[in-house]
This record gives structure tokens, C-alpha cells and sequence, in this order.
């Protein structure tokens, strides 16, 4: 009994000291950090849900003043930047030393994440990157643009009919155009998101970013502990989503190949990509290669549309002064050119200053990452980033910081006028991102926000309910930032504009 126990009790001294044995890894370097806690290191509440992980590292960035400061996930050390000048560094001037996510990548485990845009790393995703950019032009977008517009008039019909209900959430409305929007442009797909809540392309959606158990603990692994993704060997998505997103591509592709039917939406430009492809080119752009650009189109598309929008309509619901000058602006528009347009879009200065300050508030993606590649010198220091190390850009921490945004809790449109634009510190608001690896839909994704604002805001007045959360009390589980309540709001009709 009493060797049973002492087995015991050695054992876990052995687990103890192992979980401790980097530890002291920032002291050797004189780098401040929190006293992380055997085992988890520094993020025992994320892992209780405590706080999410963007405002966990912003918690951190306000507890610090140094360029920068480390910390440990779990017993490995990451560096998390503050100084706008490093930040600058590495997403630009060195990049080279910083070109991949930190995000766990393996072909072998999981062949279609491996190779989406995102995930992939040095050199694939620059090849990558090369031939999708083309699907992003000023010119493709422009050709998109009704496309755009008939799903955003849908819509409007759809909140018509639901508007006398107590509220209707935004979020969810917002994820239906989205979907609508990228079936649509990227598919050629009707997905009846707005007559059937149980559509097939709405329900996947819902599987892919929703904040169920499974879906944390792939997502919370593949960004914090590769070492439990090859334990278990976990796919990066639902099985059922990759399924499917295949199935619809493949099919959409052997369709248009058999009639030659086109659309100028992204399946033929993925088409005419592969069918210029050379035997020269350093990687075949077919199979799950050609599956993965069209599956992130319908991914980040999806996300990042739905929530920039709810979060506009959120604030200006809050601020009826603000959805008023929305609302001129959108109508001058319309006097001009006599309806939507992708010119008068880019000409609503007012719309943008909100939608950069929604970008702000709320930023998609609550941190930015990067893997050092090289062992890499911060100049004027003398600490080296080790070849290996993760390096984290803290969005929020940036993004509420008073020094570059005076009242950051406050929703300030006027931060981003043209004059105080030029005001603001080079990398101080990065919501997608900067460098070689900025987000390659970021224009795309703003168009159809706009867009959809402006349908909105033409035909309805967005205003506060009693089930409207204010504050937002945030979820905690998952990368994308959520609230837990969803974003309840009430339409009226407004007989101000008519398109």
C-alpha cells in the first residue's frame, strides 16, 4: 500500500516538474511575465471560461508597459507585442522571420485545412495567395456587386415579414445574407436561407462557428496544444462540414464544365485558375487544394460579413443621431446615382468612419499570430525570438488602448474621419491584419457589409428592445468574438428612402 502510494506521489512530482521546466524561460531573458501556474502556464481562465482570449490578452497588455512581455499556454513561452513599431516589424519589414500562423497545419491529418489559405504555411500559402488574389480585384468585386444587391433586397423582405415580432436577432440575420451572399457569388446556389431557417448551407454555417464543447476544443487546440491535435488526431473542422463544402464544390465545378455555363463568380475564377495552371507551377492547384480557397471563401466570408454588420446595427440602435446621418448620406446616394451602387458605396465617407469603428470595438479576430521561422534579433534589444516561438498581437489590447483611442468604450464614428485618421499611429488599428498575410477578402468583405447596411438602414429604422444586451456580456468559448445572448434588435419600417 505505502509503495502504491509512493508511486503515486512520484509520479506526480515527475508530471509537476516537467509542466514546470520552461518556466523560467522569460527570466533567463529578462522579459517580464505573469507567474504562470503548473500545468496551464497563464491561461487558467480560458481554459474556465472565465474570459475569452482576446480580452485575456488584453488584460495582459494593460497589465504591462514594456515593448513587449511574455507568457507561457500551457509550459511554452509565447511573446505577446505591444510596441507599434515592433508590431511593424514583424507583420511587414521582417516579415520573412514572421511568414506562417501559428495555427497547426499536417496534410497527413487534416488534407483540406492544411492547405486553406490561412492555415497553410511557407511557401504553399504564397502560391496560394498568388492565385487567389486574382478572385479579390476591384474588377471581380465590381462584377459581384448585383449579385450582392438581390440578395440584399431579400433581406429586407425577410425582416418586412418578420418585423412585427417581438425583436429579430441580428446576428442571425446577418448570418443569413452572409451565407446568401457567398452561395450566391461563390456557388451560383440559392440556399433559401431567408425561407427555410433549417437550410442546409445556414445549418453548416452554424456547425462551423458555433461555441459547442467540440468545437472549442479543436479550435482552442490547433491555435494552443498541436500536441493533443496529433493525440487525437483532430480535423480542424466538422466532418460533416467538410463533407459537405466538398460535395458542393466538386458538383458545382462537374456542372459548370458540363453546360459551360458561367457566372463570374469565384467557382469560375477557381476554374479558369486551374485550367491555367502550369506543369511548372511548385504546387498542383486541384483536389482538396481547389476545394480549400472556395471552402475559406464560404468560411471567413460568412463570419467576418455577419459580424462587422450586427455589431454596426448593435451601436447605431444605441444611437439613433448616428443611423440618422447613416441615412442621409445612403439617400444623397440614391438622389445621385438612382440606386446602390458599387461607386456611391465607396463614397459614403460616414458609412466607413462607422464601419472602421465597428471594426474597432468589435474586431473579428481578437488576436493577430505569428510563428518566428528564424531565430530573429528585436532591434535595439538583446533579446532573440527563438526560431519556434509563437508571437501574439493583441487586438484588443491595441484597439481600446487611450493613448491611441481616447474613451475607448465609447462607439466614436468621428475617430476616422479623414482628419483624425492621419492622427493615428501606423498600426495601432489592424482589424485585418497588415503585411504579406493581410486578409485577402478585407475589400470584399466590406462591400457586402456596406451593402447590407445600406439596404437595411434605406427601408428601416434599427432601435433598442427589452431583450437588447447592454451591456454585451461577451462568450468566452471560441476564437470569434460573440456575445452570449445573441444581438436582439426591433426593425420599424421607415418611409424615409425607397430603393
Amino acid at each position: 500500500m505505502f509503495l502504491n502510494i509512493l508511486v503515486v506521489l512520484t509520479i506526480i512530482y515527475l508530471l509537476y516538474k516537467f509542466s514546470i521546466r520552461n518556466f523560467d524561460y522569460w527570466e533567463k531573458r529578462g522579459v517580464l511575465f505573469p507567474k504562470p501556474l503548473p500545468f496551464i502556464g497563464n491561461v487558467f481562465d480560458l481554459l474556465t471560461g472565465r474570459i475569452g482570449i482576446g480580452h485575456l490578452l488584453a488584460e495582459f497588455y494593460n497589465n504591462y508597459k514594456t515593448p513587449y512581455f511574455g507568457i507561457f499556454v500551457f509550459n511554452k513561452p509565447y511573446l505577446v507585442l505591444r510596441d507599434l513599431e515592433l508590431i511593424k516589424n514583424v507583420l511587414v519589414k521582417d516579415f520573412n522571420y514572421f511568414p506562417d500562423h501559428t495555427v497547426f497545419c499536417d496534410e497527413k491529418l487534416d488534407s483540406l485545412a492544411s492547405k486553406v489559405l490561412f492555415i497553410a504555411k511557407s511557401p504553399e500559402w504564397k502560391f496560394l495567395r498568388s492565385k487567389m488574389s486574382q478572385a479579390f480585384s476591384a474588377g471581380k468585386i465590381k462584377n459581384m456587386f448585383p449579385l450582392v444587391s438581390t440578395v440584399a433586397k431579400e433581406m429586407n423582405l425577410y425582416v418586412t415579414k418578420n418585423q412585427n415580432s417581438n425583436f429579430i436577432e441580428a446576428k442571425e440575420l446577418c448570418a443569413k445574407y452572409a451565407t446568401e451572399v457567398v452561395a450566391t457569388c461563390a456557388f451560383g446556389i440559392n440556399s433559401n436561407c431567408f425561407e427555410n431557417e433549417d437550410a442546409e448551407f445556414r445549418v453548416i454555417g452554424r456547425k462551423l462557428f458555433s461555441a459547442e464543447v467540440t468545437n472549442t476544443i479543436r479550435q482552442v487546440a490547433y491555435f494552443f496544444a498541436h500536441g493533443l491535435v496529433k493525440l487525437f488526431k483532430l480535423p480542424f473542422f466538422d466532418p460533416d462540414c467538410v463533407r459537405f463544402i466538398r460535395e458542393m464544390i466538386h458538383s458545382t465545378i462537374e456542372n459548370r464544365e458540363k453546360t459551360g455555363f458561367k457566372r463570374n463568380d469565384v467557382i469560375d475564377i477557381i476554374i479558369q485558375i486551374r485550367n491555367k495552371s502550369s506543369p511548372q507551377d511548385a504546387y498542383k492547384f486541384d483536389g482538396d487544394r481547389l476545394v480549400a480557397q472556395a471552402g475559406q471563401f464560404y468560411t471567413a466570408g460568412f463570419e467576418t460579413v455577419s459580424t462587422t454588420m450586427s455589431f454596426a446595427l448593435y451601436e447605431i440602435c444605441l444611437q439613433q443621431d448616428i443611423q440618422d446621418r447613416i441615412r442621409s448620406e445612403i439617400k444623397d446616394s440614391l438622389i445621385k446615382y438612382g440606386e446602390l451602387t458599387y461607386e456611391g458605396i465607396q463614397e459614403m465617407k460616414y458609412l466607413d468612419m462607422v464601419v472602421c469603428e465597428t471594426l474597432r470595438k468589435y474586431p473579428v479576430l481578437a488576436f493577430l499570430d505569428r510563428l518566428c521561422v528564424q531565430d530573429y534579433k528585436i532591434p535595439d534589444s538583446g533579446l532573440v525570438i527563438e526560431k519556434g516561438t509563437p508571437v501574439y498581437i493583441p487586438m484588443f489590447g491595441l484597439h481600446y488602448d487611450p493613448q491611441y483611442f481616447p474613451d475607448p468604450d465609447k462607439f466614436e464614428p468621428q475617430r476616422f474621419s479623414d482628419e483624425n485618421r492621419n492622427k493615428l499611429p501606423s498600426y495601432a488599428y489592424i482589424p485585418f491584419g497588415e503585411g504579406p498575410r493581410i486578409c485577402l477578402g478585407e475589400r470584399l468583405g466590406l462591400v457586402v457589409s456596406k451593402l447590407g447596411l445600406c439596404y437595411l438602414l434605406s427601408q428601416f429604422e434599427v432601435v433598442r428592445c427589452t431583450e437588447t444586451p447592454v451591456p454585451i456580456i461577451f462568450e468566452t468559448k471560441g476564437i470569434i468574438l460573440a456575445s452570449t445572448v445573441g444581438l436582439p434588435l426591433k426593425f420599424r419600417k421607415s418611409p424615409v428612402i425607397t430603393t
